[in-house]
Parts: structure tokens; C-alpha cells; sequence
């Protein structure tokens, strides 16, 4: 699924990352793990085809990049990532899944109905309640709620649920440690974890500073990256 060797980076005349090798298998989980500033959110976004690499090899879902970048980045999704695609505090829940289904209509139809707003909504229930069902401990989402009324967790889980609306084949999650609580970072991974497992395929790219949230079990499928401060 993805395929790096010697990648790195470089911008405004410093290393942002170098020597990147991966060999990440379709439907497995890789955790990119480094302190602030170690270029956890520009390996995140190199991987989904939003940031140019400038040394080494990519191919990511048999696409190599940044030549095919187009292409990769209709099938990777990015879950909310401050400063590239922040959720709206004005915009209600509801109102937010009625954006991003719109942005998944054909280019003849650019619009959306109440019923398929309902409908999705629907989806978005259900699977969290099968998450719930497979032992990860999920916030509820309220449509109508305001997102600058709900808490960092459902933030989080607001922002993957966007995401997975248009059924990608690898979905981007960036610094599960902004989440202050250790118990929301334990919720977090375990309803990645759950989330992976009902959507045979996904492949979920991840980073954090710390992995002791993270509950590791024998064949999970998940790969750790270590990215050192430079």
C-alpha cells in the first residue's frame, strides 16, 4: 500500500525528514511516532500526496509519487489537520457532512438533499455503534451541535467521519496527542483500531509523540516509525 526509500525533505533551508523507509501492507496501520518538530505532519502529508518529497522513492497504492499525486490524493483522506483542512467552528455537525458530501457529487450535480444529509447521518450512526460493538468506547455525535461546542474527542472523531464519507482506501490521522486526556487517546486508537477492522483494506496512517495510549496486540498489522528530532 505504501512504499518509501531514502525519502526525506527539505524546506527553508533545513531537513525536515530524511531517510524514510516503508514498506506499509494494504490494510494494516502505520503509527508515525516523533517530538514536535520531528516532521510528523509533512511525512503524513507527503504520503497523501499533498506535499512534495524532495529525495528518495514513494509509490503509495501503486502510484508513484509526487508524479501521480492527482490520482493518490482522491484516495487518501485526511481527517481534520490544523492548518490544511480545519473544521469550521460555525458549522454544526450536520452541516459539516452536508459540506463534504457535496464535495463528493458528480461535477453535474453539485448539490445535496436533506435525505441523503439524513441518510448519511444514519450511516455515521451505525458505524459507530458497530465500533462501540467491537469494544472501542466512541463519542456520539449530535447533528445539530455546533463544533465549537463539542469536545476534542468528537473533534477527532468528527474529522474521520468526514474522511471516510468518500470511502477512501487509506485514511491520514494527524497528532493523536492533541488529544490532552490519555483516556481520549486510548478511545482514539482503540476506535482506529475498530474502525480498520470493519473496512477490510483500510489502511490507517497515524502519528503521535507517544505510543503508551496505544493498545499493541499480537497481528494487529501495525508498522511504528520512529522519526528522530534533526
Amino acid at each position: 500500500m505504501i512504499s518509501a526509500e531514502g525519502l526525506g525533505l527539505r524546506a527553508g533551508g533545513r531537513t525536515v525528514y530524511s531517510g524514510v523507509d516503508l514498506d506499509v501492507p494494504a490494510g494494516s496501520t502505520l503509527v508515525v511516532r516523533g517530538r514536535a518538530g520531528a516532521g510528523k505532519t509533512s511525512l503524513l502529508l507527503t504520503l497523501a500526496g499533498r506535499m512534495r518529497p524532495t529525495a528518495g522513492r514513494l509509490s503509495v497504492l501503486g502510484e508513484e509519487l509526487p508524479a501521480r499525486a492527482r490520482s493518490v490524493r482522491r484516495r487518501v483522506a485526511l481527517a481534520e489537520v490544523r492548518g490544511v483542512n480545519e473544521l469550521d467552528d460555525a458549522l454544526t455537525v450536520e452541516q459539516h457532512v452536508a459540506e463534504r458530501l457535496v464535495l463528493h457529487q458528480p461535477w453535474h450535480r453539485p448539490w445535496v438533499g436533506e435525505e441523503q444529509v439524513a441518510e448519511q447521518l444514519h450511516r455515521v450512526e451505525r458505524a459507530l455503534a458497530r465500533t462501540a460493538e467491537a469494544g472501542a468506547d466512541v463519542p456520539a455525535l449530535r447533528p445539530r451541535e455546533f463544533v465549537s461546542d463539542i469536545d476534542p474527542l468528537e473533534r477527532m472523531t468528527l474529522g474521520v467521519v468526514l474522511a471516510l464519507i468518500g470511502r477512501p482506501d487509506v485514511l491520514v490521522v494527524d497528532d493523536v496527542d492533541s488529544l490532552r486526556r490519555s483516556e481520549d487517546r486510548r478511545r482514539a486508537w482503540e476506535s482506529l483500531a475498530a474502525l480498520r477492522e470493519q473496512q477490510p483494506g483500510l489502511t490507517v496512517v497515524a502519528s503521535c509523540s507517544d505510543t503508551s495510549d496505544v493498545r499493541w496486540h499480537p497481528g494487529d498489522g501495525r508498522t511504528l516509525l520512529d522519526l528522530p528530532q534533526l
